[in-house]
């Protein structure tokens, strides 16, 4: 049996679903992972058909060196990891399995340079600049005008995004990037974005004003299709996305194909091809539908594949297990008659994770229909981080508010217990 490698930085969820969709294409699975503590790597055993260490699996000479000295043949190699999309796509070209080229992996992970793709192809866009330093607010705050958004060139999970109206505020979030960032365990502020230093470089984009949705993208030899709308209706006044609808519950068929055509139309201009993309947009009152957020070849996080699963029929990580692999795509099947929504919760403060209570009885609520916790004990939580902590699916409800009264009541179930790290 051909084996296809599943590359992981740190465990996590996804590690099961994306190894039970490449053994549903009839391959062995196993894990390309870094030295693991004896525990951990029993608790994966039972996951994988096997493990091929390597010191760092961000080397991708390396990792394919691995691969090479178990098989001379993969059947290929994916990952879910963010940070080391890029890296294990070069590792895929050196073992000749490669579906989309690594450079626009890199490319798509410097979030200035999408700007500058996008713009290029003729597709709308805030102003946007990088700063550098507290003193450059004032001439950055004049390019890009105010209210604004600062955020890491290379962020994800909005890791430290911050809205700012004044200069003064522009200069007072870059000092707290600078001085927050490099205190992450993320190790990807810890290398150079091209000539960047994520550390100390970031990008201020103007802010845009307009509902929020995300579209999941599947990039099949140059045909872009995308997934569904998911509507993002509750937001706090952190931007942290509370709640999602599939579909929307108010949307046009003329707004859904607007949005699609952005989502399209921006996965094709950065590049990317036999692979799957998760696009966040707002739709601006001024431009339109309008890209903020591209996560290349990965699809949408937490537990919107099941989101996306249960309001379509369609399995967006089947679909890109299939995209990696090149595996004939999986079937699909039909989704729910009424909208999903997809509730998210967080734990307040930051510490490492002990235990998370209540969520048996959130499952117990009428109009739940699964309930998803993505966090481990020992796991970092942070404030700086929207990290999907327990997610839940619900149906049955008839409005926005009807899902906020859902968010509320389940919010007053869910625990959570962090010691200091």
């Amino acid at each position: 049996m051909s084996t296809a490698f599943v590359v992981c930085e740190t465990t996590g969820q996804w590690i099961a679903d994306f190894v039970a969709a490449v053994r549903a294409t009839g391959l062995g699975a196993e894990l390309v992972t870094q030295p693991l503590e004896p525990a951990e790597q029993a608790q994966l055993a039972e996951l994988v058909d096997g493990f091929v260490f390597v010191d760092d699996v961000r080397d991708a000479e390396a990792v394919a060196e691995a691969i090479r000295a178990r098989t001379a043949h993969p059947a290929g190699v994916v990952t879910a990891a963010e940070g080391i999309i890029a890296s294990v796509a070069r590792a895929a070209e050196l073992l000749g399995v490669a579906r989309c080229p690594a450079s626009v992996f890199t490319m798509t992970h410097n979030k200035f340079a999408v700007r500058q793709v996008l713009a290029a192809a003729g597709l709308p866009g805030p102003r946007c600049a990088l700063i550098s330093s507290a003193a450059e607010a004032a001439s950055v705050a004049s390019a890009v005008g105010l209210p604004a958004i600062i955020k890491p060139v290379n962020g994800a999970a909005s890791n430290l995004v911050r809205t700012v109206s004044t200069v003064d505020e522009l200069a007072a979030a870059y000092r707290l990037l600078a001085e927050r960032l490099p205190l992450s365990e993320d190790a990807r502020y810890h290398r150079l974005v091209g000539s960047i230093d994520p550390l100390k470089v970031f990008l201020v984009e103007g802010l845009l004003r307009g509902p929020e949705y995300a579209v999941d993208v599947l990039v099949r030899d140059g045909v872009a299709e995308p997934v569904a709308v998911v509507e993002k209706p509750l937001i706090d006044e952190r931007k942290f996305e509370l709640g999602m609808v599939c579909p929307p519950l108010e949307l046009s068929e003329e707004d859904t194909e607007r949005l699609f055509a952005a989502a399209t139309a921006a996965a094709l201009a950065l590049g990317l091809d036999n692979t799957c993309a998760h696009l966040e947009l707002i739709d601006d009152a001024e431009l339109g539908p309008t890209i903020v957020e591209v996560n290349a070849g990965r699809p949408a996080g937490g537990a919107q594949p099941v989101l996306l699963k249960l309001a379509t029929g369609i399995d967006v990580i089947a679909e890109a297990v299939s995209l990696a692999l090149g595996t004939p795509p999986p079937a699909r099947g039909a989704g729910l008659p009424v909208p999903v929504g997809y509730l998210i919760f967080y734990a307040e403060g930051t510490g490492r994770l002990v235990r998370v209570e209540g969520t048996d009885e959130v499952a117990g609520l009428p109009e739940v229909l699964e309930v998803v916790t993505i966090v481990r004990p020992g796991q970092l939580l942070t404030d700086d981080q929207e990290i999907y902590a327990v997610n839940v699916l619900a149906a049955g409800f008839a409005d926005t508010e009807d899902l906020a009264a859902l968010h509320a009541e389940a919010a007053k179930l869910i625990r959570f217990e962090l010691e200091e790290s």
